[in-house]
C-alpha cells in the first residue's frame, strides 16, 4: 500500500481563513443586499446580474507605520496566490506604487467567485472576493459601468469601514456619485 503525498497550494480562501483574527487585517463581510438598494428601475436583465452576486468578503492590510515589513511579505503571498493558473486574470492596471488586479475562477459564463486586488504602498492593500452564482464576466462589468454612471443605487454608506481604513472620505465617493445621478437627471449642481 502506497502513500501519496499531496501539495496543495495556499488559495486565497485558506489565506482569509489563517488571517481573518490577525491583529493587522481588517475584515468586512457584506451581504449584496447591504451594498446595493432598490433597483427596481433598472431593466430585468440588469436585475438578474444583481441577483447573481450574493456577498463581497474584503480582507484589508492598512500599512499603519509599524507593519512595513509584514506588510511586504503578506503582499508578496497574495500576489503568489492570485498567480495561480485557475484564477483567470481579467484586467490589470496601476502603477509602480500602487495597482489593481481583477481574476476570476471559473467559466466566463459562469463565474463563482471575482476577486479584486488592489494595493498601495502608502496605504496598504486589500483583496476582495465576489462571491455569486454563475456570475456573468460580461454582464458584470457591463453593471459596473452602470454603477460608474450612477444608474445602479448603491449604499456608499456599508462601504464606510473600508474607506476610512484606506483614509479615503465617504463623502467624496458619495459625492461622486450623486453629481453623476443628478448630471444624468439633468438637475443643476452647486
Amino acid at each position: 500500500m502506497g502513500l501519496a503525498s499531496c501539495t496543495s497550494e495556499p488559495s486565497l480562501q485558506s489565506y482569509y481563513v489563517d488571517h481573518q483574527d490577525n491583529k493587522n487585517f481588517m475584515v468586512l463581510d457584506v451581504p449584496a443586499s447591504l451594498i446595493v438598494g432598490d433597483n427596481s428601475q433598472l431593466p430585468a436583465k440588469d436585475q438578474e446580474v444583481l441577483k447573481s452576486v450574493k456577498k463581497a468578503v474584503v480582507l484589508a492590510l492598512p500599512l499603519n507605520g509599524e507593519n512595513e515589513e509584514f506588510y511586504k511579505e503578506e503582499r508578496v503571498t497574495i500576489e503568489q496566490i492570485l498567480e495561480n493558473e485557475k484564477y483567470s486574470l481579467l484586467m490589470r492596471m496601476g502603477s509602480s506604487k500602487s495597482g489593481v488586479r481583477i481574476s476570476y475562477l471559473g467559466d466566463e459564463d459562469s463565474i463563482d467567485e471575482i476577486v479584486i486586488y488592489g494595493n498601495d504602498e502608502e496605504k496598504g492593500f486589500a483583496v476582495a472576493r465576489v462571491l455569486g452564482d454563475d456570475m456573468n464576466i460580461g454582464a458584470i462589468l457591463k453593471l459596473a459601468k452602470s454603477i460608474g454612471n450612477g444608474d445602479v443605487n448603491v449604499n456608499v454608506n456599508s462601504l464606510e469601514p473600508l474607506m476610512d481604513m484606506l483614509g479615503e472620505k465617504n463623502d467624496s465617493l458619495e459625492m461622486k456619485i450623486n453629481k453623476q445621478r443628478q448630471i444624468k437627471n439633468g438637475d443643476s449642481l452647486k
